[in-house]
């Protein structure tokens, strides 16, 4: 074990201390932790103890036995990592405020002959002492389950008041303080940065991006999530946060029971939204349709483009792929849909109705395709990608000088601690906070050289014959079957396709995206029921 000796020539006990904060403000002013560093060392030093390390676990509810500093405490002590026999704490609750936990770690230590030492609660080893360890645990559960149910009741007193409880506002929005009597109450508001990006995302998840794609699109935008790269998480946070669409929803999560609340246990606050309440449900559908429960597996991954889509007009089975058994470079050159239920039993259950996949295939594309991509609509696109290019460009230039002034700021805090660490002051404190300063540094750096200035979109996009061939290209990717786009757009638009002896009839899903259409023009007649908008690239939506 290490020691050393007293002047009298008495050992020292070898020791660490564990220092913790609730609060991560409080952590960030350093407030509370030096206090107890500066306690425990003067104790230790009083007491006949040597202290050969400090564990410093800053912003983390004693509650949870999941804090890192704790759990590395514990293991060095338990694993023979760290040769100490006693574990200095200014008070018991700063080791543990849930009382059978508590007992369950000290039974831990005792049994490697390690104590725990409160110095504000002095107690001895006798069974009276026992009796006053479990008395004090007690006591400091019971004082975190009161502060707990008063912060608790407080937080819902606020949030039914209309207020936001919390430091960090859901992604579009910004926290305002508001002075309310005496104090001040947050209020969420739509951020101008950031609200533009979330209808984005709200845009591609409709366009058929899973959130993996979506995260991947706007990275190679050069669009970031406060400061860095997209993830699916990122994006699936955006998506789920009904605040987008105006009601923000507090006590959503069960923190002690861990688990979602019922839903008739949140509490709604009205913010002002940034994106329509009908695009927010389009694209939970949206979500719900591509997740693997509702998406039966054979239809996303089956060669043909109508495939779930064609729908025999007499019995209502879905069609199926049909061919004559001959095959030809590993293809079947003649292939046809079918009703299934015809394929399945044959005439005497319903007659069926073959038609040839490319024929069908080619028919529904040209009919969409005439009605999506007209010259009227190709101009509004193309004006639609210069806007948003133009804003895209803008935020970017923003984004930049933000970086430049958040790398200045870095910069001074960087010179300030590494003053502070060549003149050797805490070196314990300064040390880890120089790297992380460092780290935040370079990170905003690498973010500056990778956002790249944007060049404005080309002076010819908006004539004639660029718009021709704009529109022409559009046409041919469209119709061309062979990229994701035409399968995500047909899904989206399309509910179902019926065949009859005399005709094909194509509904399109009115009910899903009726009230996102933006073209005032009535569709003429035709075989597309009820028709519903496209949202387009360039974040316009335009009526069949």
């Amino acid at each position: 074990m290490t020691s050393r000796t007293k002047g009298d020539g008495e050992a020292l006990q070898a020791a660490v201390t564990y220092c913790r904060v609730s609060d991560p403000k409080q952590a960030e002013k350093d407030l509370s932790i030096p206090s107890q560093k500066k306690t425990l060392r003067k104790w230790a030093e009083t007491n006949g103890y040597l202290v050969v390390k400090e564990y410093i676990e800053p912003g983390v509810s004693a509650r949870d036995e999941n804090r890192p500093e704790f759990r590395t405490m514990i293991g060095d002590l338990l694993g023979g990592k760290v040769d100490a026999k006693v574990i200095l704490v200014t008070h018991t609750s700063r080791f543990m405020r849930n009382s059978e936990a508590s007992l369950v770690y000290r039974k831990k230590l005792e049994k490697r002959g390690i104590k725990v030492v409160s110095i504000m609660q002095p107690i001895d080893d006798g069974p009276v002492g026992k009796l006053m360890e479990t008395i004090f645990a007690a006591f400091d559960q019971y004082e975190s389950d009161m502060n707990s149910y008063r912060t608790m009741a407080a937080m819902r007193q606020n949030a039914e008041s209309g207020y936001f409880n919390g430091s960090k506002p859901p992604f579009g929005f910004n926290l305002v303080k508001v002075a309310v009597g005496k104090n001040s109450r947050g209020t969420l508001t739509p951020n101008d940065e950031e609200a533009p990006i979330g209808r984005l995302v709200f845009t591609l998840s409709v366009e058929g991006l899973g959130a993996k794609a979506t995260a991947s699109e706007l990275n190679r935008r050069g669009i970031t999530y406060r400061g860095r790269s997209w993830s699916k998480d990122d994006v699936f946070g955006v998506l789920d946060e009904e605040a987008a669409a105006g009601t923000y929803y507090w006590g959503k999560w069960d923190t002690l029971g861990k688990k979602l609340r019922d839903r008739s246990e949140w509490i709604p606050i009205p913010v002002e939204p940034f994106i329509e309440r009908d695009l927010f449900d389009l694209a939970q559908q949206v979500r719900l349709k591509r997740g693997p429960d509702a998406s039966p597996g054979r239809t996303a991954s089956s060669p043909l483009l109508l495939a779930g889509l064609v729908r025999c007009g007499k019995c209502g089975s879905t069609y199926s792929k049909e061919t004559s058994g001959k095959t030809f470079a590993g293809e079947h050159p003649h292939a046809y849909y079918n009703c299934s239920k015809f394929l399945r039993l044959r005439r005497g259950a319903c007659p069926g109705h073959r038609l040839r996949v490319n024929v069908l295939d080619r028919l529904v594309l040209d009919h969409l395709a005439d009605k999506l991509f007209t010259t009227a609509r190709c101009r509004a696109l193309a004006q639609g990608l210069i806007e948003q290019a133009g804003l895209l460009r803008q935020r970017v230039d923003d984004r930049r000088v933000q970086l430049r002034a958040q790398l200045a700021q870095a910069d001074k805090g960087v010179s300030k601690w590494e003053a502070a660490f060549e003149s050797g002051t805490d070196l314990d404190v300064v040390a880890p906070r120089l790297r992380e300063l460092r780290a935040q540094r370079e990170k905003l750096v690498d973010t500056l050289d990778g956002l790249q200035a944007l060049a404005p979109a080309p002076k010819n996009l908006l004539e004639d014959d660029t718009i021709k061939k704009f529109q022409e290209k559009l046409r041919d990717i469209f119709i061309s079957n062979d990229t994701p786009m035409t399968k995500n757009y047909l899904r989206f638009l399309i509910e179902k396709i019926d065949v009859l002896d005399d005709r094909i009839v194509i509904e399109a899903k009115a009910k899903n995206a009726i009230a996102l259409m933006a073209h005032p023009e009535p569709l003429e007649g035709g075989d597309v029921n009820h028709p519903e908008p496209v949202l387009a690239e360039g974040g316009k939506w335009l009526r069949l």
